[in-house]
């Protein structure tokens, strides 16, 4: 279906495709015994077994980026922890997967535990057969041999700026174990759990200081990312000096504590137009980009009356959040260049779930903060 109605398609800044970019490691998991160690803890003992060198400053490297860390191991799970804490490296290990099961099975349980893309992960085992398992069950997973541990830091796609995001994100999937642990003891539905919660979302127009964050945000993201688009820090300077292109970067919390940066939006003025809006899964289904999106329909519906559009490039990854958009009324109304044309008809109601609190730093009020 060709595009017929709704206002021209404004020329973004050319960019390269989510589809097409190249993968990023978002979680490094490790084998334990004869990898990350050397002696295998069953056999040799705690007492026998000895890191392998490098191991600790590399994951605080690793840590450093953002870059996330697990483990899949065929070990006891008590002793194994033991073992990590007596290294003092326990805490750098997210919702680690150690049990006798196949390690494609772990491997799989921790993509979706950290709500990451399974693609995302590096996996590294000492064992052929371990490797060739994984590989044949989930095949989009990168597969290292454990000798080659020490190139892990200078691999293309474990490269990322080190930047005060990225050295708190293990600590920020800490906090959300603790919502985890509050969700599962709370008694009421879930969306008074997240009024519980006491959802806040500041809206910040994109300056040099946080443009550092948004770049990485344009590379990162998948499972949220509505245009598909990946900027380079060159483009996002450009946007950032075009008159016509409004940014917005948005940062979130609730009484658990900070999620940090979460979301990037442009939006073409003229055309009441949004061109790119892309969030970190940290917040997927807390329905802040529900919130974000009624925001965004209230504030250009003030600036400039009348329809409202949406560009989104529908892709295997962000179909299902990309149901955000039907929830909330809008209408296709075409296809241009592989690009869903959606429209927010000027005559239309907005609804609002009083779920998250939206503080407007991008314009000067008395009271800028309103529950959306």
């Amino acid at each position: 279906m060709k595009a017929t109605t709704g206002a021209p398609v404004t020329q973004a800044p050319k960019i390269d495709r989510a589809e097409k970019a190249a993968k990023l490691c978002k979680c490094v998991v490790w084998d334990l015994d004869n990898t990350l160690w050397d002696g295998i803890l069953v056999e040799d003992g705690r007492e026998r077994l000895r890191l392998k060198p490098g191991i600790g400053e590399l994951l605080k490297t690793l840590d450093e980026r953002g870059i996330l860390i697990s483990a899949v191991s065929k070990n006891n799970p008590e002793e194994a922890m033991v073992a990590l804490e007596s290294f003092g490296l326990a805490e750098y290990f997210l919702c680690p997967e150690i049990s006798w099961n196949p390690k494609s099975r772990g491997i799989q349980q921790i993509a979706t535990k950290l709500n990451i893309g399974i693609d995302s992960l590096l996996f590294v085992d000492d064992s052929v057969f371990e490797r060739e398992e994984v590989k044949l069950t989930c095949p989009d997973v990168m597969v290292l041999d454990a000798v080659e541990y020490l190139t892990i830091p200078d691999r293309p796609e474990c490269q990322a700026a080190v930047t005060e995001e990225s050295r708190k994100r293990r600590l920020l999937y800490r906090e959300q174990e603790t919502r985890t642990v509050a969700l599962e003891s709370f008694e009421g539905d879930y969306a008074g759990f997240l009024r519980d919660c006491g959802l806040l979302l500041t809206v910040r127009s994109m300056t040099e200081d946080v443009l550092e964050r948004a770049h990485e945000l344009t590379q990162r993201t998948n499972q949220m990312n509505f245009s598909g688009n990946r900027y380079t820090r060159e483009q996002l300077q450009a946007i950032l000096a075009d008159p016509n292109i409004d940014t917005f970067v948005l940062d979130c919390s609730d009484r658990f504590g900070a999620y940090g940066t979460v979301g990037f939006c442009t939006i073409q003025r003229p055309d009441n137009r949004m061109t790119d809006l892309m969030f970190s899964c940290r917040v997927q289904a807390k329905r802040v980009e529900h919130a974000f999106v009624h925001y965004i329909l209230h504030k250009y519906r003030e600036l400039n009356p009348g329809d409202f559009f949406v560009n989104y490039r529908k892709t295997k990854k962000n179909y299902v959040p990309g149901k955000v958009f039907e929830e909330l009324g809008f209408i296709v109304t075409g296809e241009m260049n592989g690009v869903c044309q959606l429209k927010y008809p000027r005559d239309k109601e907005i609804r609002d779930e009083g779920i998250v609190t939206i503080v407007d730093m991008t314009r000067t009020t008395k009271n800028p903060s309103v529950a959306i």
